[in-house]
């Protein structure tokens, strides 16, 4: 998933193939790992919303078919949950941003979907119905991932740009890259003999090829020639093969055609399929490409690298203000990634963020309200389920409050700043 979004944001051609790609996949994944569940239960929580286990278990469903029989099913399912996290935090900036997504751009959606799979209209519904799906979730969830598009194409386009002076650098340095080998654009006239032909048949192949040749040192027009005695299939259309570079024809062939001058026409050619007459429609000596037939594509190469690290600050500043609580596994912070416990990947230090200072002291007053709110709703989320809890939350979130209070300040490591956070919540 993560790779789709970033192609997405090098070409638009590709974005719009990959996008339905990704909802086809999420659409009409095998059910199997959900049918006969007796019970559902919630795996992770990302602020306000739940993840539950079937659907972390259909989104794994479809990962498997990457790995083919060579996989590990726990490591399926953290992989399953960490893109979905993922989509529930960039879902939940989406809307906290303003961005909406219409009915009319879910409709055309859809539609795209139906034309590029043959269907009817009706029977998406029913093949949905199917696998034991809704319309309307599956509407839903085209409309979530149509949101996810742009969203991260907004902030990595506001985050990742590309210097005019950094194209000219690349290009420059990669000259090999941009070098393109010699070509000719020729047409032929073949006369056919089978391999291990008599030597009858041969002398006869060859007397009518110079036949053909006389004519056309008469003025006989080559393609009018060529559509009248060759016996390749290019005769329809004057005997005419496209440009062909070296090594793409057999030696004797491209022998012939580069001892040629433009407009020029050889003598009789034998290769292994018969008697050639070749004509050089046009010589195109090798080159390097200019610098402007290239600029878009060497942008292109360059923005996706910059775009997969501002990818993951993104991603790490989107966990960081959010409260994430998992119990996928009995023992979940052993069990699961280090993606998603280890400070180190997912944490970065304002120094490092690619964000403005005056950006991250925002984002600090927006993660205090943040703070404030996500306790709100881990008090209702929990419910009454100790004394222990109920007794003392507000002392909880002020400790909370004040060891992030101290990491902003730096007076500790976010190593300390995570250890004595790991402590608090675990009063919960």
């Amino acid at each position: 998933m993560r790779e789709l979004i970033l192609n997405m944001m090098s070409s638009k051609k590709l974005t719009k193939e990959s996008f339905f790609a990704v909802i086809l996949c999420l659409v009409f994944m095998k059910p199997s790992l959900v049918e006969g569940k007796i019970f559902d239960r919630v795996v992770a929580k990302v602020n306000s919303e739940i993840i539950t286990l079937s659907s972390i278990e259909a989104r794994a469903d479809v990962l498997k078919q990457k790995y083919m029989e060579n996989y590990d099913g726990n490591q399926i399912l953290l992989e399953a949950l960490e893109m979905m996290i993922d989509e529930k935090l960039q879902i939940q900036q989406g809307k906290k941003m303003g961005f909406e997504v219409d009915d009319i751009t879910v409709d055309a959606a859809i539609k795209d979907i139906e034309k590029k799979n043959s269907l009817e209209n009706g029977q998406l519904a029913i093949m949905l119905e199917s696998e034991g799906k809704s319309i309307e979730a599956y509407r839903n969830n085209v409309r979530d991932q149509i949101l996810v598009s742009k969203i991260t194409r907004f902030e990595l386009g506001s985050r990742v740009s590309v210097s005019k002076r950094n194209i000219e650098k690349y290009y420059h340095d990669n000259q090999k890259e941009y070098w393109e080998l010699s070509k000719a654009r020729v047409k032929h006239i073949l006369i056919l003999f089978e391999k291990g032909a008599s030597e009858k048949i041969r002398k006869k192949k060859n007397k009518r090829i110079k036949e053909i040749l006389a004519e056309l040192k008469e003025g006989k027009d080559f393609a009018e020639a060529a559509k009248e005695y060759s016996e390749d299939i290019s005769a329809s259309i004057g005997g005419d093969v496209g440009f062909i570079v070296k090594g793409q024809m057999v030696p004797e062939f491209e022998k012939a055609v580069y001892r040629l001058k433009e407009g020029e026409i050889s003598d009789v050619v034998e290769t292994e399929y018969g008697y050639h007459i070749i004509k050089a429609e046009e010589i195109q000596k090798g080159r390097t490409q200019p610098f402007k037939e290239v600029e878009n594509k060497i942008k292109n190469i360059l923005l996706s690298r910059k775009q997969k690290s501002a990818y993951k600050d993104w991603m790490s500043e989107l966990r960081e203000s959010a409260f994430i609580e998992i119990s996928l596994f009995g023992d979940s912070k052993k069990k699961l990634s280090s993606k998603i416990f280890d400070s180190k990947t997912n944490h970065k230090d304002g120094s490092s963020s690619v964000v403005s200072k005056a950006f991250n002291k925002k984002k600090k007053r927006e993660m205090e309200d943040k703070w404030k709110e996500m306790y709100k709703s881990v008090e209702k989320t929990k419910g009454q389920k100790t004394d222990k809890t109920n007794s003392h939350p507000g002392k909880i979130e002020q400790n909370l409050r004040e060891i992030k209070k101290l990491r902003y300040q730096e007076k500790i490591s976010e190593a300390e700043y995570q250890k004595r956070k790991q402590k608090i919540l675990e009063e919960l």
